[in-house]
């Protein structure tokens, strides 16, 4: 965990929250104790039966197996010691509904930081809310994050939080449509890879999500999805693109669906908006 000076109190208990404490791996010690078990049993059945070099023989084995037996218990110990003491250092934990109202309210001061930065005043102050697009990330790659940022956590109840977010914030106004989108780090609470776009109407060719499948089919005649993708496009060949799910985060959070929020509502508003908007001009 970043135990970097100068923190707040709030981002140290999200960092305690989203810290994740793996197990260390108890394949060795448990293999040490099985060999060990075996030696020994094998070696019983011979000490009392064998005489001269293979009764010694037996009592070396016999031994032995005790060693690796012990050295497998003490390891195991070490290691069930090590877990606790990790997750002891994690504690106390902020519970799930203090950890949902500071994402809330990062959330809404998000939304007026892209109004700002959208040059929304004026007549566009009295805008309805926006289009809210968020979506989890546990991407490396994500420029300004470090690993030990990327994070994720089950909460008491049972659901999934994600500690960085990939956001675009969406305003229509009477005569455009400006976008904002960002990387957004929960933890530190600041927005990285910033962008702001102004598109008129007229000049939105699509707006949809889709998905990418693997060629592979299941049994049950389903198409296996690898991901599933938001992309707003534009005559002049730009678009604004967000990957809403993939096989990463299934696979690194060992769970079948991870929650994207806001683009079914983005599209379909959006296309009755054009629908609107280009129906009036024709």
């Amino acid at each position: 965990m970043d135990t970097r000076p100068n923190q707040t109190d709030k981002e140290l208990a999200l960092r305690r929250y989203f810290e994740i404490v793996n197990r260390p791996s108890a394949k060795t010690p448990v293999l040490l104790l099985i060999i060990g078990t075996l030696f020994v049993l094998n070696s019983l059945a011979h000490v009392s039966s064998s005489f001269g070099s293979e009764a010694k023989t037996a009592w070396f084995i016999l031994l032995v197996g005790l060693g690796l037996a012990v050295a497998g218990v003490v390891q195991l110990s070490s290691i069930d010691q090590r877990y606790k003491q990790a997750l002891a250092a994690l504690q106390p934990q902020p519970p799930d509904t203090q950890i949902d109202a500071w994402f809330h309210e990062s959330r809404d001061c998000l939304i007026m930081h892209a109004k700002n930065r959208l040059n929304l005043f004026g007549p566009e102050s009295d805008l309805v809310n926006p289009l809210v697009i968020e979506v989890p990330t546990l991407d490396t790659s994500t420029y300004g994050i470090s690993r030990e940022d990327l994070s994720w956590h089950v909460g008491n109840d049972s659901v999934l939080r994600f500690s960085v977010h990939k956001f675009i914030i969406i305003y229509l106004t009477e005569r455009h449509l400006a976008a904002y989108t960002c990387d957004y780090n929960f933890i530190r609470d600041i927005s990285l890879n910033e962008t702001t776009r102004e598109y008129q109407y007229q000049d939105i060719v699509s707006v949809a999500t889709y998905e990418w499948s693997s060629a592979f089919t299941l049994p049950t005649g389903q198409k296996l999805s690898t991901s599933q993708i938001f992309r707003l496009s534009v005559a002049s060949g730009e678009y604004i693109e967000v990957r809403l799910d993939n096989d990463q985060l299934r696979k690194m959070t060992q769970l079948e669906e991870v929650p994207a929020i806001g683009a079914d509502q983005a599209v379909t508003t959006i296309r009755a908006l054009l629908r609107d908007r280009k129906g009036m001009a024709a």
